[in-house]
């Protein structure tokens, strides 16, 4: 982790190095063009006037000059010259040296008076920098450039921390202890990181106990019929009638498809849990898989009032097993009714299946979509089912991008509520 921080500071300071140099080579171009233009702006306006003097004082040219590069500065020299062949009426630049401590420009000027239309005055300006600026120049660079190392050396210390921090969350979660958490940031992409993580080792800490589950109720729920199989199988080799025999091995028969049916429902978890299996899917009309669960459940109990329909994209046999595990289950635990109903309720489309029976309570309603899970005695073995009918039912419905909540039906039993965005269904108005 550490090797990748120092590699982190080494590639942004070689970055930062190689935009200092483009930018100062471009810069160089720039300012020299600029001091130029000073330059020969400030040529161009003391020609007339040293060319006037010159008038008034025509065998004097030295001492005009001179007095003039007195009054320009001690650092200006000014020359009278032939002029050049390729010389015209204006000033120019005649050369340019740009270099850390010092600009030097010179400047030709033709002079326009008959008497020294041959000639011409050049300008040499000696812009140098003090010792004390250059100083002050290196030294502020310096400090720039340890502030901007500084900076670089943070920026990278805390991305090193939070990638530490991520390295012991995932280290925690790969040894199966789910406690440790990602901190939030103030920055938005790490914070998004941090929700992320998070997420991840909350949704694996619910499936590892989830198959803790499985695995533990799959042993019970296989031990009990095999129990009795042996136990009938013992009895009817030893048994005297056989009337006792045919009753025993009727029983046998009845544990045996016990153990199918609880098959099946462990072959649709499993299909269910594996991400890498493919299930085929379809456009599906859910008013008409309610209407077919409904005749094939054939309760008079069952009372079908939507408000709307729509399309969604799911497995068929899946869906109409969901569906059929949700309304069958409300049908054996209703009193007298059960009510399904549909509509459209905070921007979300909302199946309902209620019934008037004893409920479900508070505290283990997300406990009854797990695996083998019951509740107490009015919702136990002796109504049948293995308390896979709901984790089913779960399960699909998660895979169609919609979630199942448990709540208290209008009737005084319980409620039943599949959800579904609109992004992942199409409305069909009644």
């Amino acid at each position: 982790m550490r090797s990748l921080a120092v590699i982190l500071t080494s590639i942004i300071l070689g970055f930062l190095t190689l935009a200092t140099y483009v930018v100062e080579y471009l810069g160089n171009d720039a300012y020299t063009e600029e001091v130029s233009s000073s330059f020969l702006q400030y040529a161009s306006i003391l020609t007339p006037l040293i060319e006037k003097d010159l008038q008034d004082q025509p065998d004097a040219t030295q001492a005009v000059l001179s007095r003039w590069t007195a009054i320009i500065g001690e650092e200006t020299t000014i020359q009278m010259i032939d002029k050049p062949q390729n010389a015209n009426k204006n000033s120019y630049v005649n050369t340019v040296e740009i270099t850390e401590l010092a600009d030097v420009v010179s400047i030709i000027s033709p002079l326009t008076h008959p008497k020294w239309q041959d000639k011409a005055l050049q300008y040499e300006f000696d812009d140098s920098y003090s010792d004390q600026y250059t100083e002050f120049y290196y030294t502020a660079t310096f400090a720039i450039y340890l502030f901007m190392a500084m900076v670089i050396t943070f920026v990278a210390w805390v991305i090193y921390r939070y990638m530490n921090k991520i390295s012991r969350v995932t280290e925690s979660v790969a040894s199966g202890k789910f406690d440790l958490q990602m901190p939030s940031s103030r920055l938005p992409a790490l914070n998004k990181l941090a929700d992320d993580i998070n997420t991840m080792a909350s949704t694996i800490e619910e499936k590892t106990a989830d198959n803790l589950i499985l695995t533990g109720a799959i042993h019970h729920e296989l031990r009990i019929p095999i129990t009795r199989i042996r136990l009938a199988l013992d009895m009817a080799v030893h048994g005297n009638t056989d009337e006792m025999t045919a009753e025993l091995l009727t029983g046998m028969d009845d544990d045996l498809e016990e153990l199918s049916s609880l098959m099946e429902e462990l072959l649709t978890i499993s299909r269910l849990r594996l991400k890498g299996v493919e299930l085929a899917k379809e456009p599906l009309v859910i008013q008409d898989l309610i209407e077919k669960v409904t005749k094939d459940i054939n309760s008079p109990l069952v009372t079908i009032s939507n408000s709307s329909d729509f399309t969604l994209q799911a497995n068929h046999t899946l869906m109409e097993r969901a569906l059929y595990n949700i309304i069958s289950n409300a049908v054996k635990y209703a009193d007298n009714a059960v009510v399904i109903s549909s509509c459209i309720e905070a921007n979300q489309y909302v199946l309902t299946v209620g019934d008037d029976g004893m409920g479900i309570p508070e505290d283990e309603r997300d406990l009854i979509l797990k695996p083998f899970y019951r509740t107490d005695k009015s919702r136990n073995r002796n109504t049948g089912g293995f308390g896979l009918g709901l984790a089913i039912a779960d399960m699909v419905i998660k895979d169609t991008h919609g979630v199942i909540e448990i709540g208290d039906s209008e009737l005084g039993g319980a409620q039943v509520s599949l959800r579904w965005p609109p992004k992942k269904l199409s409305i069909i108005k009644p």
